[in-house]
């Protein structure tokens, strides 16, 4: 029989309802799935019908789902009744469309709809004095490429900021100070898009339409901004970020912050002694954060990601 409106539920259809669900709340593949455990298939043979307690847990993890995503204004499910032991279970006209709405959902997810963890940050500090480059890089490793995709099909977040204190006062580490406190702002990915949230002024890069999904073992620029004030324009902040294998295989996702001063710098004469200039000291900072889903509606299959810096360098 026909999966029709006002028809009664087979196990076949309910089996096929829950495959399409499964893709999105169990292991799923690429970017669906968040390993959830799986709605069990019918123990009822294909024609018959589909028990009560099973169409409700089909129902209940679609609200899940619905919650998650912050799709309860776009689906019906949450208007139907669950049935008990001994009701008619009806077909649903809208069945097959709100699953879909909620695989759209998943893939184009920024901020889920219960918001985000705590924040789990590392900081990469340097405190000498740089007239050519900084190198802060940092690798954020998960237990597993399945823990990986959960997490930014969840809805997780990865994120990068800078500042600088403590140093001594003159016209070029004014600016550095303006640029890295006052200007980058922060930059964030999630799963299929990122940018550059906060901040003043316009960055020379702002990757906006590529995420997670989108790195690869290659290095890409996601984002750079220069100084804005004379003598001082060239110099800038640029984040990179690079995977260890392609998206859904890989486990480890690599940030690189570098601070580059390519102003050219002064030197004077004095007592027969050269000295440089424009050298900036204070601490310079790059600040690797990720805020996992909360855990309102889904388990945290995707672990505690683990942060580490590898590169801390100035010249």
């Amino acid at each position: 029989m026909a999966y029709t409106t006002g028809g009664t539920i087979e196990a076949s259809h309910y089996n096929g309802f829950v495959a399409s669900v499964n893709n999105l709340w169990s292991t799923g593949t690429g970017n669906r799935g968040l390993g959830q455990t799986a709605v069990s298939p019918s123990s009822r043979s294909a024609g018959d019908n589909v028990a009560a307690a099973e169409w409700a847990d089909l129902l209940n993890k679609i609200r899940l789902l619905s919650d998650q995503y912050g799709q309860d204004g776009s689906i019906t499910i949450d208007t139907v009744t669950n049935p008990t032991t001994g009701d008619t279970i009806s077909a649903l006209a809208t069945l097959s469309a709100d699953i879909g709405t909620l695989d759209a959902a998943q893939i184009a997810v920024v901020t889920p709809a219960p918001g985000y963890a705590t924040a789990v940050t590392d900081t990469a500090v340097v405190s000498g004095t740089f007239t050519n480059t900084i190198t802060q890089t940092n690798t954020l490793t998960f237990a597993s490429a399945n823990a990986m995709r959960y997490f930014f099909n969840a809805g997780g977040r990865v994120y990068v900021s800078w500042n600088i204190s403590g140093g001594t006062a003159d016209a070029k580490y004014n600016e550095w100070v303006d640029l890295a406190n006052s200007k980058c702002g922060t930059y964030y990915i999630y799963n299929t898009t990122s940018g550059k949230s906060g901040g003043s002024g316009s960055p020379s890069t702002n990757l906006t339409n590529a995420g997670f999904w989108d790195l690869t073992t290659g290095t890409s620029t996601m984002f750079k901004q220069l100084a804005d004030t004379s003598p001082y324009t060239a110099n800038y902040i640029q984040l990179q970020a690079s995977l260890n294998a392609a998206a859904g295989s890989s486990t480890v996702m690599t940030l690189t912050s570098t601070w580059q001063d390519d102003e050219v710098d002064n030197t004077s004469y004095n007592k027969n002694i050269y000295n440089v200039l424009d050298q900036v000291d204070g601490s310079k900072t790059t600040t690797f954060s990720y805020q996992a889903p909360a855990t309102t509606y889904i388990s945290a299959t995707w672990g505690t990601p683990s942060w580490a810096t590898t590169v801390n360098t100035e010249s």
